[in-house]
């Protein structure tokens, strides 16, 4: 039930990050771009896109499958619904053409992501997945390099740490799927590396707020959890711990990049 909670509360929180309950945040939105607004919801595009693998990898694990199969559908429909507010919202050449890699790169991805979870579309799911998190990452440093404060750094940076909570826990849930490969485990290595890097710049930044620092400190402690739980070589019985482990770093980052963008 822990887990299905954390899900609902952030769930609602995408969703007023987001800005979808209300047709006045669309708008903000399409005249202040690119802003730390629109950084941070092209960043979460990223994180979706491991979070809906990682979702599917747990339907095919056996982790919660009702609230697996809710995190799917939502990361899914939340996705859809912010490559039609960056298609509104963003106007320039390059990036208008990044999103119609992405929105192609799409198609794809989601008919496979929502069909019948079997092992043998893993490979070809990650694969996918992997493409679009490349064209995500370049939309999110292409906005990020125009907008004229230099703060969206931070958002940048702290969105990218929820995107590497989901992608550390995909490649642990899906090795104890069965699937192996020394590519997979180097990536996860890069990931846990790259997300402690991140932290300790984000610990340093002197623009952090007292809230910020203690949320911040809060992570620094969810990690050492996290990390000891990667830990365990794929265990499947660690498959629960570890799920729950990056519910909670995705959430505290989820708050921290929204405190961040808050600061521009």
């Amino acid at each position: 039930m822990l887990l299905f909670k954390t899900h609902r509360t952030l769930r609602l929180l995408w969703l007023l990050c987001a800005g979808i309950a209300t047709g006045h945040a669309d708008m903000v939105f399409a005249e202040s771009a690119p802003s730390a607004q629109t950084i941070n919801v092209s960043g979460r595009q990223r994180m979706l896109t491991q979070r809906i693998v990682k979702a599917y990898v747990q339907l095919g694990v056996g982790i919660a499958p009702e609230v697996s199969r809710l995190q799917l559908s939502d990361a899914v429909r939340l996705f859809e619904n912010q490559l039609a507010r960056l298609k509104r919202g963003v106007m320039d050449s390059q990036s208008r053409r990044m999103l119609a890699g992405m929105e192609q790169q799409w198609q794809g991805f989601r008919k496979l992501a929502t069909g019948p979870v079997a092992r043998g579309n893993l490979e070809t799911l990650m694969g996918m997945g992997e493409k679009l998190l490349s064209v995500s990452q370049e939309l999110t440093l292409a906005l990020q390099s125009r907008s004229a404060t230099p703060g969206t750094r931070l958002v940048e940076v702290s969105g990218r740490q929820r995107m590497l909570s989901q992608r550390l826990a995909k490649y642990y849930l899906a090795r104890a799927w069965g699937e192996q490969s020394a590519a997979d485990a180097r990536e996860m290595g890069s990931a846990r590396t790259e997300f402690e890097g991140a932290l300790a710049i984000l610990r340093d930044s002197p623009r952090n707020t007292p809230q910020i620092k203690r949320e911040l400190d809060a992570v620094a402690v969810q990690w050492e959890w996290f990390k000891v739980a990667l830990m365990q070589e794929g265990a499947a019985s660690y498959g629960l711990v570890v799920t729950h482990a990056s519910e909670a770093i995705l959430n505290s980052m989820e708050l921290i990049t929204t405190l961040y963008e808050k600061l521009e």
